[in-house]
Order: structure tokens, then sequence, then C-alpha cells
């Protein structure tokens, strides 16, 4: 990945200030990274993340002493590390949404002939979408609220809100979704 980090940059002196301070920092980013990260197998990746984001800043550490330049290099490990580890647990948090099921090996064993299951479901994929086409913040009140069944006060300390502002936002939630399918059944 070096190569690649070094074909990124038009001027020698800048190659040459990164190369050195690839080779000197290097192991200093990995052990930061290693510690939020617990040694992940992502690590490898954050480090040159981590270079390819000082790359911009090069004319910054060439004015820092050496010390400076390592706490720079470690803060900088640390917060790749850290935006990756919260991306991370963004997508599995919402891991849920958006999954689709073959309902027609259900519609096969269905004993209903008029087909109320398969409208049923036609609905309840009708409300995932809406939810799909929901800001963040209502997915999570819904998520906390109907999936994992918390109570309003629960949901309002988990949000840092007030128990009345989640009833509040609940509402809105339910009647954006509401208009969501309304104008999708148009």
């Amino acid at each position: 990945m070096l190569p690649l980090l070094l074909s990124t940059i038009q001027n020698d002196d800048d190659r040459a200030f990164l190369l050195n301070l690839y080779t000197e920092y290097y192991a200093l980013a990995r052990n930061a990274i290693s510690q939020v990260t617990h040694g992940g197998q992502d690590t490898d990746d954050l480090v040159e993340d981590t270079f390819l984001k000082l790359i911009e800043k090069i004319s910054l550490l060439r004015a820092l002493d050496c010390c400076k330049t390592a706490a720079y290099v470690v803060y900088t490990a640390k917060s790749i590390a850290i935006n990756f580890i919260r991306h991370r647990d963004v997508c599995q948090k919402h891991g849920y949404y958006g999954g689709q099921k073959d309902i027609s090996e259900e519609m096969a064993d269905a004993e209903d002939p008029r087909g109320d299951t398969y409208l049923r479901m036609e609905k309840i994929e009708a409300l995932s979408d809406a939810v799909l086409k929901l800001p963040e913040r209502q997915k999570d009140l819904l998520h906390f609220k109907y999936t994992l069944d918390m109570s309003d006060s629960e949901i309002a300390e988990k949000l840092s809100i007030s128990p009345d502002s989640v009833r509040e936002y609940l509402t809105r939630a339910r009647r954006a979704i509401k208009k969501l399918m309304e104008k999708e059944g148009d």
C-alpha cells in the first residue's frame, strides 16, 4: 500500500517526507489503532487510512517537532479507528432493516384461499419500505419502542430527551409512516 500512498503525491520532497513519516510512525499508528479496535482484522487498512489522511497535513507536520508529530499521528489514528467503529456499529444496529423474505413458500402452505396472508405480507413490506425512508432519529425511536420494547423513559434516557418528547416524536414518526404509505398507495 505504501507505493500507492506515495504515488498520490506529486512533490518529491513531500514523497520523501511521507516515506520517512511512514517508516518512523507506522508502529505507533498501528498500536494506537489496535488499542481502539482491540486488534481487529481491519487494523492494517486503518493504518493506511491514517497515512492517507496525513498526506493532506504534510505542511503542518513539517512544522512540528518530533513529539508533537507523534502526538498528531496518534490522535489521527485513534480518530480514524473511532470513526470506523462508529460506522460499523451503526451498520450493525440497522442491519434488521430491509430484510426480505420469500413468501412464496408461506403462500403455498397457507390455508386461507382468499389471500389474506398475502395482503398482510404486502402491508408489512409497505410498512418496512416506509420505515426505511424515515430520518435516522425516527427509525431509532421506532426500533427502540417496537422492536426492543423499551419504555418511553428508557428511550428518553438513551437519547437524552424527556419522556414527553419521546411520545411526541413517536407520534410524528407514526404519522410520517402513515403519510408515506398513503402516498405509495396512490
